[in-house]
Parts: C-alpha cells; sequence; structure tokens
C-alpha cells in the first residue's frame, strides 16, 4: 500500500532544448545507445524512511528498487531469477536452501557484498527492537549461517512456499552492526549493491540517485534519477506538459489519474512529446474500517456499508471506465483469486434493512442512523471520518461521492484529508481513525499473512485496522506450508472467501496503472501487467542528440 512547493533543480540540470514548437520530431526517432541525460519523475508524497529493514509505504519504496538488490528478482513472466544469488538448491524436504552468491559485488561505498551482510540483514529483520513490518516474512527461519564468503544456508522449520522471495534488499552489515536500526541515519541515506546511488534527499522536494558505475549488471545508461515531490496530480500533470518533469509513473508508485489519461493527454503538447501507458497492476483501493471502532465491529453492518456505496458509479464517474470493482484481497490477475466470489452489489434497500437489523434506525427523525453503542442508554448517531492522504486527488473525489451515497442511507462522514507523513504517522500506524481511504501494492505472491493475521496487528505492522480472524489465521499459517500450486490456490481462495464476506475493508477498486514518459527515453518496455521494478530503468537510455538534461558539476 503520501509537501512542499514544486521546486526546478537548476543547481542540478539545465535544459538543452526546449518543448517549443517543430522541435518534437527528433525524439520520435531512435538511435545509439548512449549514456548521459537525467531521468526527472514525481511523487505526491515524501518517504518516511529509505530503509528496507524500516519501510512501510511506497514512496520509499521506489528508492529502495533504485538502491539495493535482493538474492532473486521476478522477471517479467513472475518467475524468480538470479540477481545477488547466482544459483540455489533446494533441499528434498524443502526446508533448507543454499545460495551461491555473486562474487565481486560492491555495496556503493566500495565495501564487497558477502555471505555475512545475508545473515546480518535476517538479523534486523527479526529482531524485536526492530521497527520492521516486515518480520512476518522471516519467522519460520531457524537457522541461517556464512557456510564461506559466498555461501549462505537457510533452514526453515517447516517448507515455506514464499521463501526464495524473501532477502528482497540486503544491507550492508560494516555500516549498521551496533547500530539502532530505527534511528540510524542509514534510514536518511542508504547504502546498497543496485544500479544507483542514494545522493540526497530534501524533506519534502526531491530525492536524487546517480548511476552507480561498478553496477554487477552494468552501468545504467541514465546518470541521474531525479524525483520531485508534487502533492498534487493536477500540479504534476502541468509540470510534465512543460517540460518540468519527464515521467508520472514511469518507475514510481504513480502515474497519471483517469482524467488526465482519457481527457487531457490527446492533445499536441502531450502527444509530441510522450508516450503514454495502460497496464493491470497488482494493486487496489479500499475503504478500510477500524475494527476498534464500536460501530464497525459487526461484519454485517460492514457488509451494508459495502452495499450502500455504488462502486460502478464512482468508477464512471471518477475513473472513466480507468477501474474494475475490485471482489477482494487478491488481484483480478492472481492465480489466487477465488473466481467464485463476486463483488457485493450495490443495494441501498438491502443495506438499510441491514443496518436497521444491526439496531441502527433514525429514532429521532434527524435524517441519521442511531444506535446505543455503549450500552449507557444514549443513542449515538451514526457519523464517523475517513482519512485520505494529500496529493490523492482520485481518492477525494471517490470520497465525496461516498459520502454523498452514505447519506442517502442514513450515515454522515467527514472527509479528512492529511499530509502523507501525518496521516501515516499520527494517525493510521496508531490506529487513529475511524476509516482510511488506501491502496495496497501486493507482491506476485499471494502471501498476505501481514496483512491479515491477527498476530500483525500493531503500531509496526500492515494489519492497521485490527482485522481478526481465527480460521484465517489458520489458513494464512497454511498457505505457505506448501509448494504445491494447486494446493496452495485451494487454500487462497478460501482465504478469499472468508476476508470477503466479513468486509474489513470495502474493497472499491481495481484501477489500471497509467503511465507516462517522455519520448526520447528509449528501451522502456510496457507491460501488459504492470510492476516498475521489472522495467529495468537501468536499460534505458537517451540517444546523444535527443538528450535534454546535462549534470552540472556539485
Amino acid at each position: 500500500m503520501i509537501r512542499s512547493t514544486f521546486l526546478l533543480l537548476v543547481a542540478l540540470t539545465f535544459a538543452l532544448s526546449g518543448c517549443g514548437k517543430g522541435s518534437s520530431a527528433k525524439y520520435d526517432q531512435d538511435g545509439p545507445v548512449a549514456d548521459g541525460d537525467t531521468l526527472i519523475e514525481s511523487s505526491l508524497s515524501d518517504a518516511k524512511t529509505l530503509s528496507p529493514i524500516t519501510l512501510s509505504e511506497a514512496v520509499g519504496g521506489d528508492i529502495v528498487n533504485f538502491v539495493f538488490d535482493g538474492l532473486t528478482r521476478y522477471n517479467e513472466r513472475f518467475e524468480l531469477v538470479p540477481s545477488l544469488a547466482v544459483t540455489w538448491t533446494v533441499s528434498p524436504d524443502e526446508r533448507t536452501i543454499t545460495y551461491q552468491l555473486r562474487k565481486g559485488v560492491k555495496f556503493h561505498d566500495g565495501v564487497e557484498f558477502t555471505a555475512d551482510d545475508v545473515v546480518f540483514t535476517y538479523k534486523c529483520y527479526v529482531d524485536p527492537k526492530v521497527n520492521t513490518p516486515h518480520g512476518a516474512d522471516y519467522r519460520d527461519i531457524v537457522d541461517i549461517r556464512a557456510l564461506d564468503k559466498y555461501r549462505v544456508r537457510v533452514t526453515y522449520a517447516k517448507p515455506f512456499a514464499p521463501a526464495l522471495a524473501n532477502f528482497g534488499a540486503i544491507v550492508p552489515k560494516h555500516l549498521l552492526a551496533g547500530k539502532d536500526i530505527n534511528k540510524d541515519g542509514f534510514n536518511r541515506a542508504p547504502v546498497g549493491t543496485g544500479p544507483y546511488k542514494f545522493v540526497e534527499w530534501k524533506t519534502s522536494e526531491r530525492f536524487i540517485l546517480e548511476a552507480n558505475p561498478d553496477y554487477w549488471g552494468g552501468k545504467p545508461h541514465i546518470g541521474r534519477i531525479v524525483i520531485k515531490i508534487i502533492p498534487d496530480q493536477g500540479t504534476e500533470f502541468l509540470a510534465l506538459l512543460k517540460g518540468e518533469i519527464d515521467a508520472m509513473g514511469a518507475w514510481t508508485s504513480g502515474g497519471m489519474s483517469a482524467e488526465q489519461f482519457i481527457r487531457q493527454s490527446d492533445t499536441k503538447k502531450f502527444t509530441d512529446y510522450h508516450h503514454k501507458f495502460k497496464a493491470e497492476s497488482l494493486s487496489y483501493s479500499y475503504i478500510g474500517w477500524n475494527a476498534r471502532r464500536p460501530m464497525f465491529q459487526s461484519k454485517r453492518v460492514r457488509q451494508a456499508l459495502t452495499m450502500a456505496i455504488d462502486r460502478q458509479a464512482i468508477i464512471d464517474n471518477v475513473s472513466y471506465g480507468m477501474s474494475r470493482v475490485c471482489n477482494g484481497p487478491f488481484p483480478a490477475n492472481s492465480w489466487a483469486g477465488n473466481p467464485e466470489v463476486k463483488p457485493l452489489p450495490y443495494d441501498l434497500e438491502k443495506a438499510k434493512a441491514q443496518f436497521e437489523s444491526e439496531g441502527w434506525k433514525d429514532t429521532d427523525g434527524d435524517g441519521l442512523l442511531d444506535k446505543d453503542l455503549d450500552g449507557d442508554g444514549k443513542r449515538d448517531p451514526f457519523k464517523f471520518s475517513i482519512i485520505v492522504p494529500q496529493g490523492s486527488t482520485t481518492g477525494q473525489k471517490m470520497l465525496v461521492i461516498v459520502q454523498q451515497q452514505l447519506k442517502k442511507a442514513g450515515i454522515e462522514i467527514e472527509i479528512k484529508v492529511l499530509e502523507w507523513t501525518t496521516f501515516l504517522t499520527q494517525h493510521f500506524y496508531k490506529g487513529n481513525f475511524d476509516g482510511a481511504a488506501l491502496a495496497w501494492s501486493l507482491t506476485p505472491d499471494p502471501d498476505q499473512y501481514a496483512i491479515w493475521h491477527s498476530s500483525q496487528i500493531g503500531e509496526h505492522q500492515f494489519n492497521r485496522v485490527r482485522y481478526s480472524n481465527p480460521e484465517v489465521d489458520r489458513l494464512l499459517e497454511a498457505g505457505v506450508r506448501t509448494l504445491d500450486k494447486g494446493k496452495r490456490a485451494a487454500i487462497y481462495h478460501r482465504i478469499h472467501k472468508l476476508i470477503y464476506d466479513d468486509q474489513p475493508y470495502t474493497f472499491m477498486t481495481m484501477p489500471y496503472t497509467l503511465p507516462a514518459v517522455h519520448k526520447r527515453f528509449k528501451g522502456y518496455q510496457p507491460l501488459a501487467l504492470w510492476e516498475p521494478s521489472l522495467l529495468h530503468l537501468q536499460d534505458w537510455y537517451v540517444p546523444v542528440a535527443q538528450q535534454k538534461r546535462l549534470q552540472m558539476p556539485e
């Protein structure tokens, strides 16, 4: 599963060619592979941390994808292929994995990557003093050891299906050993082995990365990456048209809004200079209901809330058809999704009847449902707030319609638009909210233990709506105990049905990803299923004659 004035980075780059009339034809031509130029992307929000250990939101994840490598990675077919590990073997009982590591890989400070870094990374994730939401991924490891400088053996208590996808970002032991992982400066100035080196993070303004000349996979052609923080999609799009940024969502977790894609990108000013793409994604939007709030503790109330919201109308009016109604926690393109689970229909009258059966009635004629929630004899009105991150134009528009629709059911909601860091640290992480409008960006493996298991409730965990179902807990544990895809699918189909019946979220939409990128960038391969980490930015390039920005001396 986001703030300051937009600033032009004149100290870092300058324009070699503008977006003036008649100057765009050259960008339609290919040319020889060349090094140079700067890619300026945008992000709606700042990050909370740049350490993969404490990472919990997408913006920091975008930077982590540039700076760090894992032992393995997914290819375009969502198959696991070598990265920092060149080979691996799995024991016959599927409990032990032995990795052969790539030799000669250097961290960005020049220190060699070894098996000790892998073991240390594991220890960071399982240290109870470290505020990480990822510890559940390593919960079943009973032994890990460096067999020598370039071999690591990992043993699990039981078979663990997502095991090969773990260790997605290795951190340097020589920089973090003995440090407070939660507070160390590494969280703002990370050092990894990835294709780009961290240069600068100016809070609420920008991130700067530069190509790693010693990258084991080959030096990236694009010299610098700048990610500007622009907390509004409309301002982002104007910056794109003006040439102040080169892309929206080409690599970062963002993109054009549906309105921009459908109605604002068919102008000559856009089409002369930019490509746009539409692709499915591993994401969905939702409104999460805080189960600690008495009004949301009945699943029949949560079901009724969903039935009182016309999600298709929201898609038609806000998303211009660039989304589909979501039917639960697994993407539509996932083998783990249960095809028999259909979205709850919009049915206002049934929703009203279900609210009434749960004790919600308008007893005083003020148009709002009410109920005695705490047994004090006083009837409480059905009023609550929904928090949403600043800059999420689509999310805010969606909530305005939700507000109007729920009013017809006798429910009053207040929309609270919050700056991203405030949203996370003061409200969402602490459980200080009634409803929260957000989105999940998922991984190819369907294991969602960290999101739904009751043991993952807490400020530094992912189960932020405080969902608890013992049967779902049991099935989440069973789902990773076999490597047989068919058996796993049957388990996740059951999980899908149970969670959707419980409605801990109103599962809103499954949006298409709508990225835009300047035409001068070559090697950009659009994917049918969008996942930024699969785009191999190190292979992108700009022909010399089309390069727009030169790096200035620091």
